[in-house]
């Protein structure tokens, strides 16, 4: 009878740490848009999820539908959304399916994946840098993650010392390649890297930081900065091609401020299911 007992036990507990990975995702809104191009039509839908704490530090992303359809009986894929889908840190969240033959009243069921992003220090999903401006033409990730590359770029110093001595201007990118700051197949030259480097000189404001960044996967989230008092710093960024990026400051940089990086570890993820029974079209 106790053996019974626990084994009844043991199954409810398993049964909820299942339930537990699902999501609930409520559609509170839709749009639709169409073209005279089909594959350009869509409908965009605003869904709340409940069910799991969204924040700063707990942030969610669709990763993927793995089913939808209508009720005019056709399959559709999910769309990228303009500037790609990123990560939200409120509970409201948008995603772009086809749009349904105009015959469809209704989306009669949607499946999926989100990715719920939960980044600390302990679990990998979060990479702190105190004193970042010691690191110059250092990869930051390089005691975490092989696969990942974030290399702080002294833009300013390499500018001057191009100005003052053109030798030990090519003798520094010389290094810099030697050192595995840029990847070696990125060029085979070092007049290809001084127009690397040299490609930051018009590339962000004034007060920005230049970040040579490679990151295949695409797990890199976010690079965030603060000052001594603990405040963002950061108010944009710009991307140059698939390495040059450059983060806009509020102020001029100090030494004293911090670099936070978040990135994809698989500790700091979770995949939950979802599905949505029916959803009215506009």
């Amino acid at each position: 009878m106790t053996k019974k007992v626990l084994i009844c036990i043991a199954l409810g507990l398993c049964s909820k740490l299942t339930l537990a990975q699902d999501v609930n995702l409520f559609v509170n809104d839709i749009k639709e848009e169409r073209h005279l191009e089909s594959d350009k039509s869509f409908v965009e839908l605003t869904a709340l999820i409940k069910g799991i704490k969204v924040d700063e530090f707990n942030q969610v992303k669709i990763k993927s539908i793995t089913s939808a359809s209508a009720d005019d009986g056709s399959s559709l894929q999910k769309k990228e959304s303009f500037f790609g889908d990123d990560y939200s840190n409120n509970n409201e969240l948008d995603f772009k399916l086809e749009a349904p033959t105009r015959k469809a009243t209704n989306l009669v069921n949607i499946e999926g994946v989100l990715k719920y992003f939960s980044p600390t220090e302990a679990n990998g999903g979060k990479v702190v840098i105190k004193n970042p401006l010691n690191y110059y033409n250092k990869n930051l990730l390089s005691k975490k993650y092989k696969d990942v590359k974030v290399t702080l770029v002294d833009k300013a110093a390499l500018e001057k010392l191009k100005e003052k001595d053109e030798k030990e201007y090519q003798k520094k990118l010389k290094e810099l390649k030697e050192s595995g700051v840029i990847a070696e197949g990125m060029a085979e030259t070092v007049d290809a890297f001084k127009q690397f480097f040299d490609g930051f000189g018009s590339f962000g404001n004034e007060n920005a930081l230049s970040f040579y960044v490679e990151d295949p996967d695409e797990k890199i989230v976010e690079i965030l900065i603060y000052n001594a008092d603990g405040e963002k710093m950061n108010y944009g960024s710009s991307k140059y091609g698939s390495h040059k990026l450059s983060i806009s400051l509020k102020e001029e940089a100090q030494p004293n401020w911090t670099i936070e990086i978040l990135v994809e570890s698989e500790q700091a993820l979770k995949e939950l299911k979802f599905k949505i029974a029916s959803v009215l079209l506009p």
